[in-house]
């Protein structure tokens, strides 16, 4: 019943294609919800809304309204609607996301010195993850529609970040890895970070292609492919990093090392070990504000990817460890939550 019931949803979604432009207009909805509807319209930016406006569709709006509101011309009068829903937990939030995937205008905002816009249905699916009610079965329809139908969305690049290995998506992220963006390297080698999961020998040669280049800032999805996939036809890169950029350029940030030090450590052979020792030689670096951090990175990668090779190793940085380390070694990492 179960598959029926998601093969349904899926049709549904999939003739969700065809739909016709948003017809509904200010003028349409009764004369006091026009007042605040202009008031929002003229506002133009999600996230410095006139607040009596917003409160007032979500205490004076029925739930009629909302779904009219929903196909307004306006952009950001669609996603406001939305937005109203889920906050009164509408339970049928859902359905009406599925009816909007492919809602390809765009909303201005800007928040502190960051402005930008994006896609209506990329906001509408921001809005729902969020809330954290989705089921894994509406996040599971959600990943399908975007990764098979809707791949230009900025979500997807998101979703395919934690998408496990599925046969039927190894195209679709194969085609993404291909695509270069000029302005955000982040694109592409997440995608190849996705690519990486299917472990499979013809990519070997293409991703070790993609990885060459080091494209800074963008080298932790390198060091996360490596982390999946340790092959030994990438080890030279880890090398080359090193030698390259560890050895001659400043540090930025106290975790710039924590990914490469576990694509080197998951490897577990001699070489992994040398090239870790040279991490802990203070003498290899031009600057060494970060040097402490990228101790501990070297023990927390040596821990989780505990070998005999790393036995004498470990065994001597560990009294040297803090207690904060010690405590969170084997805690789960906050930035790696999963959504999808």
């Amino acid at each position: 019943m179960k598959n029926l019931t998601y093969i349904f949803i899926l049709l549904f979604l999939f003739s969700c294609g065809d739909k016709k432009p948003y017809p509904n207009k200010i003028s349409d909805f009764r004369p006091e919800l026009q007042i605040q509807l202009k008031k929002l319209q003229k506002e133009n930016n999600l996230y410095s809304l006139d607040a009596t406006a917003s409160s007032f569709l979500k205490k004076n709006c029925s739930k009629k309204e909302l779904e009219q509101l929903i196909e307004c011309e306006v952009p950001l009068l669609r996603v406001i609607a939305f937005r109203t829903l889920i906050t009164r937990k509408d339970k049928d939030y859902f359905k009406t996301l599925l009816g909007h995937l492919n809602d390809t205008s765009k909303v201005f905002w800007s928040s502190g010195d960051l402005v930008g816009e994006q896609m209506v249905t990329d906001l509408l699916i921001d809005e729902a993850k969020t809330t954290g009610t989705l089921t894994q079965t509406e996040k599971n329809i959600l990943l399908d529609s975007v990764l098979i139908k809707h791949s230009y969305l900025e979500s997807f690049t998101y979703m395919i970040q934690e998408v496990e290995p599925k046969e039927k998506y190894y195209s679709i992220i194969k085609k993404r890895c291909e695509k270069k963006d000029k302005y955000r390297c982040g694109i592409q080698l997440s995608a190849c970070f996705a690519l990486s999961k299917f472990k499979k020998n013809e990519d070997l040669e293409f991703l070790k292609n993609k990885f060459n280049i080091l494209e800074s800032p963008c080298e932790n999805w390198i060091f996360k492919s490596i982390e999946q996939n340790p092959n030994e036809i990438y080890f030279p890169i880890l090398k080359k990093y090193f030698d390259k950029t560890i050895k001659k350029n400043k540090q930025f940030s106290s975790d710039d090392l924590k990914y490469y030090c576990r694509a080197i450590s998951i490897y577990q052979n001699k070489e992994s070990l040398a090239l870790l020792i040279e991490i802990l030689d203070k003498r290899n670096y031009s600057d060494t504000w970060y040097y402490r951090y990228n101790v501990d990175n070297v023990f927390r990668a040596i821990h989780k990817y505990k070998a005999p090779i790393y036995e004498d190793l470990y065994n001597k940085m560990k009294p040297q460890m803090s207690k904060y380390v010690m405590e969170y070694l084997d805690k789960p990492d906050y930035n790696e939550r999963k959504t999808w």
